[in-house]
């Protein structure tokens, strides 16, 4: 026996020693233990396994990501490049092994030769895992250096080639190439504009989350929804648009993976709708998708009031455009045009806003925004008013030309005054009040929405403001915010919410509460009364004071048909 194979037997019987066949690695004079390649060089033998082990053996020496599929009633045999030690973890023993001829009922460490193999079965459960790790080191006892490790999967039965859903891969890709896109990548490459194509790039696995490459099955697309076509499924570089309104594909080719186009029936038309994935019956996904249409419809809200005599000051107008389809549409603010005023003494244009309609703007989905050109002079009374019925549009590359709705919008001066006035006369205590201060230029319109009514506070706190609201027995929701963002609304109206009632109570009767911006005018009052909603009680005094008053009132009656009698 030579002096390797001794060495080995020694540390198999130590192995044993120690208890239940578990790897004890122990320190041991480095002459006792040599250090060779240790890493998996061949499965050959093997019965049971599904699929292949992945990564395999030749792509990644010494990998410690390797996974494979072995049936319960498989065995795994591996043999390694040069000498070493292999390891199994619970779920699995060592049956058997050329080198070591004493293997046990629950072995779970073998030294082997580069020339010989070690046998692996499984006996965890259906479903479980177990791990098979080579060392370089050729003894159990030794073994502390890592070459290869395969995470292994107990399985039932064979179900390589059975498609699974959450396995495969069917994502919207940006072109029809390379490997799968991102999850964030399949949301942004859902959706495309009219003229363009959309990709879907499928990869069919089983459940073992291997590639499913077979001719003999057969994948399915189906597409759902008004004026869109599929095109041939086809492989890397090869995705192509259909010739003829197709709504159903089918191909037999290997499916890992594989590519269609959606693509519109009409340019222009637009499409919104579903794309189902099936593989031999197995519904894989049904991915939603949109191709936007050329702009049919625009549609105007007015938002806020323009500023008289320029552009300067905050977007007042707020647009959405849509195809068709009636699907929003990213739209840039400069494409779109005056068509019509009804006072162009009063609206003369529009000009583009700080934003564009985008899925993002900060005014909602795809929503977009515009400030009106005024002219006139500010705060000067005319016959003409302070609004004007206007209509926008945009022209096609075609030459066609989309108007919008007609829709009011106005201009106005600065602030010039204000007044104040609560949406009640009286409350109970608990309820909600309104307070709505009204500012009016100086040709009594409401105000616009540029300019700011109030300033910081005194010091320049940021976020502070110079106006003042006293709301006896009321408790203001929020603060007033920053005075350089106090501007009216559509309505040139600034809204403020409190709660009747204060932390320490409440006391009925009637109070003004006071207002004042400084920046504009003199403080205004606001009469209302509170109460606590209470029945009000009569007291003794008041009892007594009515009782006399009835007297007099009696006596008084008396007199008088006395003086009657007499006549």
């Amino acid at each position: 026996m030579s002096i390797r194979t001794l060495r080995k037997r020694i540390a198999l019987v130590a192995v044993s020693a120690l208890g239940a066949g578990m790897l004890s690695v122990m320190a041991i004079p480095s002459a006792n233990a040599a250090a060779a390649d240790g890493g998996i060089d061949s499965t050959a033998g093997t019965i049971g396994l599904v699929g292949a082990i992945t990564p395999t053996l030749a792509e990644h020496d010494n990998s410690t990501t390797r996974t494979a599929v072995l049936l319960s009633t498989g065995t795994l045999v591996v043999s390694l490049a040069d000498d070493g030690a292999v390891v199994v973890s619970a779920g699995a023993r060592i049956t058997a092994s050329t080198t070591a001829a004493d293997i046990n009922a629950s072995q779970t460490c073998a030294a082997i030769g580069g020339a010989d193999t070690a046998s692996i079965t499984p006996t965890g459960a259906a479903g479980t895992t177990f791990t098979v790790t080579t060392y370089a080191e050729d003894t159990c006892a030794a073994a502390a250096t890592i070459r290869d490790v395969i995470t292994v999967t107990i399985a039932a039965s064979n179900l390589s080639g059975t498609p699974s859903a959450s396995d495969s891969s069917v994502r919207w890709d940006s072109n029809n190439s390379g490997d799968a896109p991102t999850a964030a990548e399949d949301v942004t490459n859902s959706s495309t504009t009219y003229g363009n194509t959309l990709k879907l790039r499928m990869n069919v696995k089983d459940v073992y989350g291997q590639d499913i490459s077979l001719t003999t099955g057969s994948l399915v697309v189906t597409l759902t929804g008004s004026n869109g076509y599929l095109g041939a499924i086809a492989g890397t570089g090869a995705a192509v648009a259909a010739t003829a309104a197709a709504t159903t594909v089918v191909s037999n080719a290997d499916p890992s993976p594989l590519w269609v186009v959606v693509s519109e029936a009409t340019v222009g038309g637009g499409w919104s709708g579903t794309v189902t994935v099936t593989y031999n019956g197995v519904v894989l996904a049904t991915k939603s998708g949109r191709i936007t249409g050329a702009p049919a419809s625009i549609s105007v809200t007015p938002y806020k009031i323009g500023r008289t005599g320029g552009t300067s000051g905050v977007n007042n107008l707020l647009y959405t455009v849509k195809d068709a389809a009636g699907n929003l549409l990213s739209f840039t603010n400069s494409d779109l045009a005056l068509d019509t005023s009804s006072n162009s003494a009063i609206v003369s244009g529009i000009a583009a806003g700080s934003v564009e309609a985008t899925s993002t703007s900060a005014y909602g989905p795809y929503v977009g925004s515009l400030k009106t050109i005024c002219a006139g002079t500010a705060g000067v009374p005319n016959s003409v008013g302070n609004s004007a019925d206007l209509v926008l549009k945009y022209t096609l590359s075609n030459g066609t030309v989309i108007k919008s709705n007609k829709f009011a919008t106005s201009c106005a001066g600065d602030a010039y005054e204000y007044s104040a006035s609560f949406d009640k006369a009286s409350y109970v205590q608990g309820e909600i009040a309104t307070l709505v201060i009204q500012f009016m230029d100086a040709a009594g319109k409401p105000a616009n929405s540029t300019t700011a009514v109030a300033s910081l506070n005194d010091a320049g706190d940021a976020g502070s403001t110079n106006a003042t609201i006293s709301a006896p027995m009321m408790t203001m929701v929020g603060s007033m915010g920053d005075g350089t963002l106090q501007k009216p609304n559509l309505l040139g109206q600034l809204k403020y919410t409190f709660t009747v009632g204060t932390a320490s109570g409440l006391t009925a009767g009637a109070y003004n509460a006071v207002v004042y911006f400084p920046d504009i005018d003199v403080a205004t009052s606001v009469a209302y009364s509170v109460s606590t909603g209470a029945a009000v009680g009569v007291s003794n005094a008041e009892v007594l004071a009515a009782i006399v008053k009835l007297i007099a009132s009696i006596n008084k009656q008396i007199k008088a048909l006395q003086k009657s009698l007499k006549k």
